[in-house]
């Protein structure tokens, strides 16, 4: 994949200071897209940038709290400004919570569903109105396994995880006039900042991990941005509609 094929274009990625959304912002860079990113961490976000900008694109980002619609709505019109459009959205930004169901109060029920799914909503709507102008466009939402399996007190982040592939569905059937591709990818446990916290919580047992994956081992964050720039690329052109996968085959085990 050249580079020349997706330069000019630009892709935003939420929460892309870290983890899933850095690997996919630096992947995305590496085809030569010029890159959108934002988180809740300015700190994070200039250090990201930097590092995304030596692929030789340019990077814009911007502090934004995705619970609030206006500050979604100020950051995609800024990306739309600086960068002169918007190809690609990755709405990768989450959080987690791991408690029992009754002792959910229901402001943290709404907090999870509210980063979760509503800035999914939000962001799909703002940015899909400037893919519905431009008459092309790519979404890719990052889901997780979790929202096929069941974990104890994972509630609030299993239904909007299932929320998600909801929405990637309707999207994909309802944009497709309009040359929107919508897709999602699924992955499973991932070497990210949030996984090992709740490792050394003790709320996940690295050993089950690494048994439960036929790989035996903990997927890379980079392998879920090679994911997802395959799906921004020319090569994902028939693919709509689609949650993909990225397990390590522990959807394989029962």
């Amino acid at each position: 994949m050249s580079k020349e094929s997706y330069r000019d274009k630009v892709a935003l990625v939420t929460g892309g200071s870290r983890g899933i959304g850095f690997a996919s912002a630096s992947k995305l860079a590496e085809l030569g897209y010029d890159i959108a990113i934002c988180s809740r961490n300015t700190g994070e976000l200039e250090g990201a940038a930097e590092k995304v900008k030596l692929k030789g694109v340019q990077c814009f980002f911007k502090e934004v709290d995705v619970s609030e619609e206006p500050q979604i709505i100020s950051f995609v019109k800024d990306t739309n400004h600086v960068l002169g459009r918007i190809d690609i959205l990755v709405n990768n930004v989450g959080v987690q919570l791991n408690k029992p169901f009754l002792e959910l109060t229901f402001a943290e029920w709404r907090n999870v569903l509210t980063v979760n799914l509503d800035s999914y909503f939000l962001f799909c709507k703002h940015v899909g109105r400037y893919m519905i102008e431009q008459n092309s466009g790519k979404i890719i939402n990052i889901s997780s396994v979790l929202s096929k399996f069941a974990l104890p007190g994972r509630a609030p982040y299993s239904v909007s995880k299932a929320g998600i592939e909801a929405l990637t569905r309707v999207l994909a059937s309802e944009w497709a006039r309009y040359n929107i591709l919508v897709n999602a990818i699924a992955p499973g446990h991932i070497d990210t900042e949030l996984v090992r916290r709740d490792i050394k919580k003790g709320l996940l047992d690295e050993k089950t991990m690494k048994e439960r994956s036929v790989l035996s081992r903990i997927g890379k964050t980079e392998e879920v941005g090679a994911v997802v720039a395959f799906l921004a690329s020319n090569k994902s052109s028939y693919i709509t509609g689609q949650t993909i996968v990225v397990d390590g085959g522990f959807s394989v085990r029962k």
